[in-house]
């Protein structure tokens, strides 16, 4: 399999620098760069709309571009060779993927591709690599992205091992989900995509949505679900007392004989 968005070339900017570089402004990591840096990033970038259902890359591609999302929503999973999945994250306007192959020109790790109609904003191999060779300091902004997502991989591991669904469900959602505005929030995502990311079946997925749906917690939506009392799933995440204990105990140095 080959990409499907290549290269992007360099004619048919569709998105003006200024909005471009408010979403680079904006990233926890890009933010921290000088204005001369992000502009001169910015003079690298090209975007391109691409409609939902497409792939941006599959695993084993070569890693030509850094990306960043500048509207809708990418799903990043893996898939096993009898055709299961695994969902990795779901990104949302303003964060970037693509840097991992990009660094170490090696192949891609997994696959992308558009859930919704999405416009991305690319940055080729080239460019950047000359981009982050020219400063030290930004070379170190992307050192802590990697740690970044290293920290993220590690946590999502505990997760699995010593937190019940439940708790590892609330978790999820809570990170889905649309910023709290005090009333509702809304999670675009389906009960098979949920039960990818969390590594369970999508029956045990939905049991559990339909007790919280039962006691008022959430709501679902045709592709999506509603949160209805934050406090509530906050607390479900936070698990049982049998999930923190377990956390506790992984956290306590085994003793030296």
């Amino acid at each position: 399999m080959t990409t499907i968005v290549p290269s992007i070339p360099s004619v048919g900017r569709e998105r003006p620098p200024s909005q471009m570089l408010a979403l680079l402004r904006a990233h926890p990591i890009f933010g921290g760069l000088e204005h001369a840096q992000l502009d001169r990033l910015v003079s690298y970038a090209r975007t391109r709309k691409v409609p939902a259902g497409t792939t941006i890359f599959v695993k084993g591609d070569p890693g030509n571009s850094l990306f960043a999302v500048c509207a809708g929503t990418v799903k990043v999973s893996v898939a096993a060779p009898d055709g299961r999945e695994a969902m990795l994250s779901l990104l949302h306007p303003g964060e970037i993927f693509g840097e991992m192959a990009l660094l170490d020109g090696r192949p891609r790790a997994a696959d992308v591709v558009a859930t919704s109609d999405c416009e991305l904003m690319a940055i080729e191999r080239r460019d950047f690599l000359a981009f982050v060779n020219s400063d030290p300091n930004i070379a170190m902004k992307f050192v802590e992205l990697l740690c970044e997502r290293l920290r993220a991989a590690n946590e999502h591991f505990e997760e699995v091992i010593f937190l019940s669904l439940p708790a590892r469900l609330a978790r999820t959602l809570l990170k889905l989900a649309e910023p709290y505005d005090g009333d509702t929030q809304s999670v675009k995502i389906t009960q098979r995509e949920i039960s990818h990311m969390l590594g369970s079946t999508r029956e045990s997925v939905n049991k559990q949505l339909r007790a919280w749906a039962e006691s008022g917690m959430i709501a679902l939506e045709r592709g999506g679900i509603l949160i209805l009392a934050h406090d509530k799933l906050v607390a479900a995440a936070a698990g049982s007392t049998e999930d923190r204990s377990r956390l506790s105990a992984k956290k306590v140095p085994a003793k030296r004989k």
